[in-house]
C-alpha cells in the first residue's frame, strides 16, 4: 500500500508543503511547475502584480483549456461510438447476407 508523505513545491517564490501519496510526488512536482509557468505568463501578459489575481487568471486559463479538451474528448468518444455502431451494423448485415446466400445455395 502506498503511504502518504509530505513534499514541498515552490510556486512564485513561495514554498508549499503538500501531503500526497509517494507515487504522486513526481506528478505533483510537474503540476506545480506547470502552474508556476502559467502564473508567470499571466503576470507578464496582464501586467498584474497581485498574486491572488495572478492565481485566479491562471486558474481560469487552465480550467478553460481543460474544459475545451474535455469537450473534444467527449466529441471524439461520441464519434468512436458511432463508428463502432456503424461497423456492427455492417458486420450484422454481412452475416445475414452470407446466411441467406448459404440457404439459397442448398
Amino acid at each position: 500500500m502506498t503511504k502518504q508523505t509530505a513534499t514541498t513545491v515552490e510556486i512564485m517564490g513561495k514554498s508549499y508543503q503538500i501531503k500526497c501519496f509517494e507515487s504522486e510526488i513526481e506528478s505533483l512536482q510537474k503540476a506545480a511547475l506547470f502552474l508556476e509557468e502559467e502564473m508567470r505568463r499571466a503576470r507578464d501578459v496582464a501586467h498584474v502584480l497581485s498574486i491572488d489575481r495572478i492565481a485566479v487568471i491562471s486558474a481560469l486559463n487552465i480550467t478553460h483549456r481543460f474544459l475545451n479538451l474535455e469537450n473534444e474528448y467527449q466529441r471524439q468518444q461520441h464519434e468512436i461510438q458511432q463508428r463502432l455502431r456503424d461497423l456492427q451494423t455492417k458486420i450484422e448485415n454481412a452475416i445475414v447476407a452470407n446466411a441467406q446466400m448459404e440457404l439459397a445455395s442448398e
